[in-house]
């Protein structure tokens, strides 16, 4: 059993039962997300099984079940998945999935996208930060081998001595 849409319905009056107005030229039928409420239920609970905790927000989510289905570099499957999982959100306290209120489906969907390409952009950092040496690797090695920075010897054993005292 699902739950009504009451916004979606308008009173003509009467005996005569409601008409259902169209709120979007080509969008799913509310049904449809009430439907596919398990489906997203299942990515939620994968999601815990492999990471061990619940996702802190849906951007998590969709960003991981990208990745999970290896196909982060996929347009269209990621505008279809950032589409679909707009429409639910997750209960606050627990790992239950839900239909979500919110009449902005649009901008949900647009924000999903937004973290992915911000996730791409920061792997793709973390790529050339890798493939990059560091600047500061000679002076690293020399730090861990108690050599100073600037004169690549070790510090005479005078100089460790404090000033005043006597050897």
């Amino acid at each position: 059993m699902g739950f009504l849409n009451l916004s979606a319905w308008r009173p003509v009056g009467g005996s005569v039962p409601a008409e259902r107005r169209a709120t979007a030229v080509l969008a799913q039928s509310p049904k449809y997300y009430y439907d596919h409420v398990g489906d997203f239920q299942a990515m939620v609970d994968r999601y815990a099984e492999e990471e061990g905790h619940r996702p802190a927000h849906l951007a998590e989510l969709y960003i991981w079940q990208l990745q999970h289905e290896e196909r982060l570099d996929d347009d269209s499957r990621s505008l279809d998945l950032a589409d679909f999982m707009a429409y639910y959100d997750i209960e606050q306290h627990s790992q239950l999935a839900m239909v979500a209120i919110d009449p902005e489906k649009p901008t949900r969907a647009k924000r999903l996208l937004e973290a992915r390409h911000l996730f791409q952009l920061h792997q793709r950092a973390e790529e050339r930060r890798k493939v990059r040496p560091l600047p500061g690797g000679d002076r690293q090695a020399a730090i861990a081998a108690g050599q100073t920075a600037n004169s690549g010897t070790p510090p005479p054993v005078e100089a460790a001595t404090p000033a005043g005292a006597q050897p």
